[in-house]
């Protein structure tokens, strides 16, 4: 009826009132102070668990007092096999800040991955994206008939350091990034309030998109959205590439 004001569900809140949604800025402080992964094995999907107080007695979302945990973890806790005490030790000392950056793996396929690279498509090219001589994305057969491809690359921010590294299909957000999430198959990388660095689609079985990209390496700067990469030259020459295909090549796109 219009004006009715519908109740929440049961177990949208707890007893004081608080809602299960947590604030997209506590969100982003949980991320920050567990360095982007799980605190106890690492792995970057994740879970929001509050762990002291315990979600059916908080009164706050208190960033101090929510662990990001991954699937698997976050069920042993649910089911009595891993303890509260373990989770707010791990939190003094999470993992992804000790080993300095937190880990999943892309599930690649037996065909040769296609990137799109700020709207250029890249496709049965050994190296994708070369900068000055180095592969800047790399892509390998398996190692044995029916093993999956295999990826190796490295993405920077706009000063040049790495934010995101991928080592034969293990990618690994770094723990010094200002923040970075990974929801619905698309990982994003940012460096700053509102400064996306790097936002990369993965759409299942043999595509990754890189939707957006601020990046320097080289001496290069790489700017990439879904349609374009515009790229500064060391020399400070422009140059803007919109669309294309790069097929069958040893070298995609060199930069040198």
């Amino acid at each position: 009826r219009p004006g009715r004001t519908l109740c929440p569900r049961m177990g949208d809140v707890n007893g004081h009132g608080l809602s299960r949604n947590i604030p997209a800025a506590v969100k982003r402080q949980v991320r920050q102070a567990c360095g982007f992964g799980c605190v106890i094995c690492g792995a970057v999907i994740v879970e929001y668990e509050h762990v002291d107080p315990p979600f059916a007695w908080a009164t706050s979302h208190d960033p101090a007092a929510i662990a990001l945990l991954c699937p698997q973890c976050h069920a042993k806790v649910t089911r009595k096999f891993m303890s509260k005490a373990t989770v707010s030790a791990a939190m003094n000392a999470p993992i992804c800040k000790r080993q300095g950056y937190a880990s999943e793996v892309f599930e690649l396929g037996q065909a040769s991955p296609i990137l799109v690279f700020g709207g250029v498509t890249l496709h049965e090219c050994p190296i994708p994206v070369q900068v000055k001589g180095l592969p800047l994305i790399q892509v390998q057969p398996g190692e044995e008939p029916g093993a999956p491809f295999r990826l190796t690359g490295t993405f920077c921010d706009g000063t040049g350091l790495p934010s995101l590294e991928i080592i034969e299909n293990e990618w690994r957000p770094l723990a010094r990034n200002w923040d970075m999430e990974a929801v619905g198959g698309v990982i994003t990388v940012r460096q700053g309030p509102g400064g996306v660095s790097l936002r990369l689609r993965v759409e299942l079985p043999d595509r990754l998109v890189v939707e957006r990209l601020d990046m320097f390496s080289g001496g290069y700067r790489i700017v990439g959205d879904p349609s374009s990469l515009f790229i500064v030259t060391p020399g400070g020459g422009t140059m803007t590439m919109t669309g294309g295909l790069m097929s069958h090549c040893g070298v995609g796109l060199a930069l040198e």
